[in-house]
């Protein structure tokens, strides 16, 4: 392995990829939600009408071809370079395929559907997601009343920047707040983004520092940091599963994974399926609207399922079915890694943005230095005891058969 030519390579790959938006160009402009809402409301809904700004990524997808035959892929450096490369390929053509059936293959591809199987057991994604449903409905308590707490995007831009500048000093993103966004927070190397005019609660506080943060933007600020791969700085599409999962197992590990942020997540699952079975947009927004979400909320969960497509023509965008599944296989993780002694092979996790498989490949590049530490770790991940506590307690938790437990309480309750 030359190391610098793959040190250039890297740096060349990057100030090309930065310029490939996946998400942005695939989302509707905030006035769709607008126009919709109001005929929602006067009783006569109709379908939004959605447009696309004219994108053209032929530039940049010749660029990366170039690059992608200037090298032979032998060394795992060179080959996560080589697939990350052809990952910013595969997102330049979805972009080319906004409101056509190629959009949801190349969707299916990178993100899965709700029908794929679970990492370590029988449950597919759908089946999972409507368990989840379920429990969060039995747990509910009065858990409606205490969500009812709203917070603006101002109140939540003033606690992360505190937060922010706290973690990262000179490396500290900045947040804004925006009008042209589809979920209620995004982030990256520079900017945290937050909707605006949207209601926040108390928990999203702590999980969009959590979720967004410290993970998605500590990733890759780290992947910043590294001297020859700088590619781990790239938020390339086939690193999106890990990514969420990661981000979403922080929210469980420190208990910020309230029971509304699980139910919305398994709906969206649930959502899709429905998407794909040839449910319309309408469909699925009085779906989410049924299931406790406001009309606003109801509205842009379901813009979600129809990104780059349009709203009665059956193309779906299947990226919230990698959440569970994501979950799953990063608790698996480090529970396999704390019972095997490999704790040291999770470090790999906070060095930039990769998958799982890649921890592996780029395991020994890790131990011989050629992959710098993490600059930054999420403070859970500080406090490893802490983490081991939690993972022990739930492989014996895992143990206890609930109907037998279920039944003994309720002797005791009749006594």
């Amino acid at each position: 392995m030359n190391v610098e030519f793959l040190t250039d390579l890297n740096e060349k790959v990057v100030q090309i990829a930065n310029t490939i938006k996946l998400l942005g160009p695939l989302s509707w402009p905030a006035s769709t939600e607008v126009a919709f809402l109001k005929t929602w409301e006067a009783g006569n809904p109709k379908l939004p009408e959605v447009t696309f700004s004219p994108v053209d990524y032929s530039e940049q997808k010749n660029a990366l071809k170039v690059l992608l035959h200037s090298f032979t892929a032998e060394h795992p450096l060179e080959i996560f370079t080589q697939k990350t490369i052809e990952s910013y390929l595969t997102a330049a053509d979805m972009i080319t395929a906004r409101g056509t059936p190629t959009l949801q293959a190349l969707s299916l591809q990178i993100y899965g559907q709700p029908g794929d199987k679970m990492p370590g057991c029988s449950l597919t994604n759908i089946d999972a997601a409507e368990k989840l449903i379920s429990i969060s409905k039995f747990f509910n308590y009065s858990y409606a009343e205490k969500n009812e707490v709203c917070t603006s995007a101002t109140e939540i831009k003033e606690y992360l920047d505190h937060s922010i500048q706290q973690k990262f000093k000179a490396d500290a993103p900045t947040v804004v707040i925006t009008d042209e966004l589809s979920s209620k927070a995004t982030a990256g190397r520079k900017r945290v983004r937050l909707r605006n005019d949207t209601c926040f609660t108390l928990y999203d506080h702590d999980q969009l520092l959590i979720h967004e943060v410290m993970t998605h933007s500590l990733t890759v600020i780290n992947g910043t940091h590294q001297p020859i791969l700088k590619t781990l700085s790239l938020g390339a599409p086939r690193t999106t599963a890990t990514q969420e999962g990661l981000a979403t197992f922080a929210e469980v590990i420190t208990g910020n994974m309230d029971l509304n942020r699980l139910n919305r997540l398994a709906l969206r699952i649930v959502a899709i399926d429905k998407a794909l079975k040839g449910a319309e947009f309408i469909d699925i927004f009085k779906f989410f609207l049924e299931n406790g979400q406001s009309a606003k909320e109801s509205f842009w969960s379901s813009a979600r399922v129809f990104r780059g497509g349009a709203p009665n023509q059956g193309i779906v965008f299947t990226k919230d079915s990698i959440y569970l599944d994501g979950l799953i296989k990063a608790h698996t993780l480090f529970r396999w890694a704390f019972m095997n002694g490999r704790l040291d092979l999770t470090n790999l996790l906070f060095c930039g943005r990769l998958t799982i498989d890649d921890l592996f490949l780029l395991e020994d590049a890790f131990l011989s230095g050629l992959i710098s530490p993490p600059t930054y770790y999420p403070n859970w991940y500080e406090r490893i005891d802490g983490l081991a506590g939690r993972l022990g307690f739930s492989l014996l938790a895992n143990m206890v058969r609930l109907d037998e437990l279920e039944d003994y309480f309720s002797k005791k309750c009749h006594t």
